[in-house]
């Protein structure tokens, strides 16, 4: 398996901390640098895709996304291994500031 090129960046597409564009790379925003769980996301998008291939990755990423939303879409779900499980479910509220009194939030 390819490994991805890294980048850390000033800027990703809001509201997200990273993301993961096959075949280029994964982007993180340089202050979550030291963030192994969000690294972790990203590298399973990564795995999506070499398993999937690019279009079929990609035409399946934007498929569950218009069909069930971005926070119980199951390659986003996959992604999320690491996190407890109402993060799992509420994503957007933890980390894309949604809910502001979540105790997860950083």
């Amino acid at each position: 398996m390819r490994q991805p090129k890294i980048y850390y960046v000033r800027w990703v597409l809001p509201p997200y901390r990273a993301m993961t564009i096959p075949p280029f790379g994964i982007f993180i925003k340089k202050r979550y640098k030291n963030d192994k769980r969000i690294l972790n996301h990203e590298i399973i998008h990564w795995e999506q895709y070499q398993k999937l291939g690019l279009l079929t990755f990609y035409f399946r990423y934007f498929k569950q996304f218009i069909k069930y939303g971005y926070d119980k879409m199951p390659m986003e779900i996959e992604a999320r291994y690491e996190e407890d499980e109402y993060t799992k479910k509420h994503y957007s509220k933890v980390y894309h500031g949604s809910n502001k009194n979540h105790k997860y939030i950083k």
